[in-house]
Parts: C-alpha cells; structure tokens; sequence
C-alpha cells in the first residue's frame, strides 16, 4: 500500500480512484484506515463477497510459513512499513484490477503470495494506455 500512497496523486491526475477491500468488519476496517493513514476508500468485505466474484485463491500454509514469505515481511519492515494484526482470512490472497467506467476489466493481478502486488508504476502505465486507446484518433 506504501506505493500506491506515493503515487496517489499520479492516480488521481489520470482520474484513477482506488479502492481497496478489506477482510475484516467495518469497524476493523475504518480503523486499519485510520491507524495507517490510508488515504483511498476501502470496502469491509468480512464475507468474501468481492473475493469470490473475482475469484481470488487462498494460499496455502505452507506457502504463508515459506522463506520467500519471511524474507518479503523482514524486507518490508527494514524498509519502514508497518504490519498490523491480520483480521479476517490471513490465507485470502490479494488481487488488484483496473476497471472502467463501463465495468469492463481492462487489467487482473491474481497474486501468488500475500506479497505479491504489481508496482504503482505498471498501474499507472496500464492506466495511461488504456487513457491513450480510448481516445478516438485524428
């Protein structure tokens, strides 16, 4: 979340609004956005309703207890970023999407760890494209 923080207003200039979507209650929810200062709407999705219609995975315990997961969490704490306590479904893996304004699903990342998002930078450069080949030519 870190990266999508420092590139906010590069998402908002293109008109991009993020949404993210919790696992815990609404109460969980607004405090995790309060406690870490997260600057973008969030949706309390406690019943999994957005991650089952998107179909996301859960990751296995092997996987959450692997070395590449403990490296990814040491590295993220080296580099000054927070964890809170997990709530909700700690084996419910992420996805990120860009959908239009028509609701199509012009973008997927269904992540293979709990640590796998794509970088703010390929957001934003799907984005820009997607801006360039709406527009009609001439």
């Amino acid at each position: 979340m870190a990266q999508l923080r420092r590139k906010e207003k590069e998402f908002g200039d293109l008109g991009v609004r993020v949404v993210l979507v919790g696992l815990g209650s609404p109460e969980a929810t607004a405090g995790f956005k309060a406690d870490f200062d997260v600057p973008f709407a969030m949706i309390a999705d406690a019943n999994k309703t957005l991650f089952k219609a998107f179909e996301l995975k859960q990751a296995t315990s092997k996987s959450l207890l692997s070395m590449g997961m403990v490296r990814k969490g040491f590295s993220a704490m080296f580099k000054g970023h927070g964890m809170g306590i997990p709530s909700g479904d700690v084996r419910q893996l992420p996805g990120v999407f860009i959908i239009d304004t028509d609701g199509q699903v012009r973008f997927s990342h269904y992540a293979r760890d709990p640590a796998d998002h794509p970088k703010a930078e390929e957001l934003l450069a799907h984005v820009e494209k997607g801006l360039k080949s709406a527009v009609p030519a001439g």
